[in-house]
């Protein structure tokens, strides 16, 4: 209640106010009889004191500024003086200090007992709360009943919408999905946002927001409350409001709303969670422990919804690191869009999603690339594997395929979307055991100089690259024609080649590769400090 509708009523219309147009506006949840000058330990925001001017009895200029400075820095609602017998006026000063430190001062005549102003006060806030707590049985029993049904989301919402009678919308940012009812503003900006304070009925955070729709018209205010539950990460609820004043009521039933809606989402979420898990060791039992027998491994299949068609692929990435760790969801639901059926297989050092379809169409690098724009602007380093095509009799090899392209894209870096055919005659090498094979390839005195010497190196290099063509060489390289046949001719004294043989030069031109791959490798995990170790 504010001071001037409590100075309205009845028992308090005799009441002088001294202060003029000062506090009027003050909210005045309660109130308290003065018996120290120690209010900073029992007096609190929005409450009237009410004292006898003797309260001020023999105290110093000092004493009662500070008395004052207490009132304004607690928020008091106002001070009220009742006239003794013997003091017909209050002093100015009184009533000077009152004005300095913005304190409503009312005076009321000795006839005016204690307990006709706290009746005035207290009758119509316990009339207030009686009803705020009639709102809210009334709202808890609409949601209990409601709750015995098992609701959906969107049900919740739509109770919601008829309880509080206004637009209103619920927000899952993470999972794009918006349930809204009422004529909710579309395409709307935020132009401002206050933090309400918390109240007696409320235990959420909430938000009023001044939104602004080119396609609505005029500003709009709203009310947006977070909604924290393991479902969802970026859940908010909206209630669209026609004034800025949010009335107890109203955040009773979003209250009981937000309590029906919490329960719900943990129920979604442990749901997910139970069907992730049974996917996910289906998809295990599939892949990694794939059955010999086909019959059980179509009864796999099957369960899974994996047996419709003829065709299988996989694409996996790594998830070692914590940028990729934060990319992983996203990665999944982009990669689900390719193909209607599909299965996810999740460990805790890679992803691996399955893919069923009929047609011999399989997925390509450039799709890939273009599905995975976004992923791969945010995590250059993150890489990701296609398998070749497989029918059902050869499932059991799409798994280690792969990891083996994994693994060896993290030693000898190919690009960041790889399959099979990208490594060429280097798919004999993938599996781990051969790796170090690789070592045997690359020629010491090729080693060396890419250790001690790295323009000679890379100059070699790029004659490779360029199908050992001088001038193309030079070309890419910027350098004069003359300065790349210096280079090479220093090159073949130093590896003791002839660069007209083409069996010696196919030799190092394997080693060469080996070597940039895993120079590469090394780069595209920040540890290119490290020394190649071949």
């Amino acid at each position: 209640m504010k001071l001037e509708e409590l100075l309205s009523l009845s028992q308090l219309e005799t009441s002088k106010i001294l202060t003029k147009e000062i506090g009027l506006e003050n909210e005045v949840e309660s109130a308290m009889v003065l018996e120290a000058l120690d209010i900073e330990h029992w007096s609190k925001k929005n409450q009237l004191i009410l004292t006898s001017f003797y309260a001020f009895d023999g105290l110093t200029e000092v004493d009662l500024e500070e008395f004052f400075h207490k009132m304004q820095q607690i928020g008091v609602s106002g001070l009220v003086i009742k006239m003794e017998r013997l003091i017909k006026i209050i002093p100015d000063w009184v009533i000077e200090l009152s004005f300095k430190y913005q304190i409503p001062l009312i005076k009321i005549a000795q006839d005016v007992s204690y307990e006709k102003i706290l009746l005035a006060i207290y009758e119509p806030l316990l009339n207030h709360q009686t009803h705020i707590l009639r709102a809210y049985y009334d709202v808890r029993q609409r949601f209990t009943r409601l709750e015995r049904q098992h609701p959906s989301l969107k049900k919740i919402m739509e109770e919601f919408y008829h309880l509080i009678g206004a637009p209103c919308s619920l927000k899952m940012i993470d999972h794009q999905v918006e349930i809204a009812f009422g004529e909710t503003p579309k395409d709307n900006v935020v132009l401002g946002r206050k933090n309400l304070s918390s109240g007696e009925f409320t235990k959420n955070d909430y938000n009023l927001l001044t939104l602004f729709s080119q396609q609505n018209g005029p500003s709009q205010s709203a009310l947006e409350v977070n909604l924290f539950n393991p479902y969802s990460s970026h859940c908010l609820l909206l209630v669209y409001l026609n004034q800025t004043e949010v009335k107890e009521t109203d955040l009773v039933i979003i209250e009981n709303t937000i309590d029906v809606l919490q329960e719900r989402l943990n129920t979604e979420y442990l749901l997910k969670k139970e069907r992730y898990e049974r996917l996910n060791n289906l998809a295990d039992a599939i892949l990694q422990n794939t059955p010999k027998n086909l019959d059980e491994l179509e009864s796999l299949l099957q369960e899974a919804h994996m047996n419709q068609h003829a065709y299988y692929q996989a694409v996996a990435f790594s998830t070692k690191t914590p940028a990729s760790k934060l990319l992983k969801d996203k990665a999944i639901n982009l990669l689900k869009s390719l193909k209607t059926d599909s299965i996810f297989f999740d460990h805790h050092n890679y992803s691996l999603i399955l893919f069923n379809f009929s047609q011999n169409k399989s997925i390509s690098k450039l799709q890939m690339k273009h599905l995975l724009t976004e992923v791969l602007e945010s995590n250059p380093t993150m890489t990701f594997v296609i398998s070749s095509l497989k029918q059902r009799d050869d499932l059991k090899e799409i798994l280690m395929e792969c990891l083996d392209i994994l693994r060896f894209n993290e030693e000898f870096y190919q690009d960041n979307v790889v399959e099979l055919a990208d490594i060429g005659i280097f798919r004999h090498f993938i599996r781990s055991e051969q790796v170090q094979a690789l070592n045997d390839l690359v020629p010491a005195k090729l080693l060396n100089l890419s250790q001690t010497n790295f323009d000679l190196f890379e100059t070699f290099y790029q004659f490779l690259r360029n199908n050992r063509n001088y001038k193309q060489t030079s070309e890419a390289m910027f350098l004069h024609s003359k300065t790349i046949r210096y280079r090479l001719n220093k090159v073949e004294k130093i590896l003791a080649i002839d660069l007209a043989d083409p069996l010696q030069v196919m030799n190092h031109e394997i080693g060469t590769y080996i070597i940039k791959m895993r120079r590469t490798a090394l780069e595209k995990n920040n540890d290119i400090s490290k020394p190649s170790e071949l």
